[in-house]
């Protein structure tokens, strides 16, 4: 069953509390308290976009695909707006993507030790920062054809709490947006970190996800959605 919930878009003078349009997809019979997933899509795009993978995610999965509060319907939808404005503009949406988590979890009776990130791209980089801002508040996360993008040094720097995290990474070795070499030095610097991640490669595939790399992270999901 597709169920769909749109919440009023704030104007960008009020982003302080802007909330964000969003679908949903509900297991056929939700007994409660099951996972959560929010699905950040890429520059350009909308809610309509991520929404489509749900048929491969495991089903007992609630999934919900937000709309990036920057842009329109004639060029799409951004998480971030390059320039002076970049870092408020991420921290806006990561406060959001928090207060559409909070909600969800209540108006869905989702599991909120069970709750998940997906992003592809430019919602990759959001999953960066939510997840390394706060490592311990996701079950899981995923980077698709991402990059750790508009972080500053200290704010990578070796901490005791990165254990908190769990991060599934996919790339593309024919990526000619965001490199495979980028996404193989965001997994490098994970690691140098301490950081728990997988890094998947995926050969021939360019900016973009395909069924394969989703199977993956279906796999991966579902081994994490059990664990402690």
């Amino acid at each position: 069953m597709l169920l769909i919930f749109c919440t009023a878009v704030a104007p960008l003078a009020q982003t302080a509390e802007l909330e964000l349009t969003y679908l949903v997809h509900g297991p056929g019979r939700t007994p409660g308290h099951s996972p959560l997933i929010v699905l950040l899509h890429g520059s350009g795009a909308d809610e309509n976009d991520m929404i489509s993978l749900w048929p491969q995610l495991p089903q007992n999965f609630i999934v919900v695909s937000p709309r990036a509060p920057f842009g329109d319907g004639t060029s799409g939808y951004r998480w971030y707006r390059k320039g002076g404005s970049t870092g408020a503009d991420i921290r806006l949406s990561i406060a959001a993507i928090g207060r559409l988590v909070e909600a969800a979890i209540k108006r869905f009776d989702a599991d909120p030790q069970r709750v998940f990130l997906v992003g592809f791209s430019q919602g990759a980089v959001l999953v960066y920062h939510a997840v390394l801002q706060n490592p311990g508040r996701f079950r899981g996360a995923a980077v698709l054809s991402g990059s750790l993008y508009g972080f500053d040094a200290h704010e990578l720097s070796p901490r005791k709490d990165w254990q908190g995290a769990s991060l599934f990474i996919g790339h593309g070795t024919a990526d000619a947006r965001i490199s495979f070499a980028t996404g193989k030095a965001a997994h490098a610097q994970l690691d140098r970190l301490g950081v728990p991640n997988e890094f998947h490669a995926y050969p021939g595939m360019q900016h973009e996800t395909q069924d394969r790399e989703i199977a993956d992270l279906a796999v991966w999901l579902t081994s994490r959605n059990g664990a402690p």
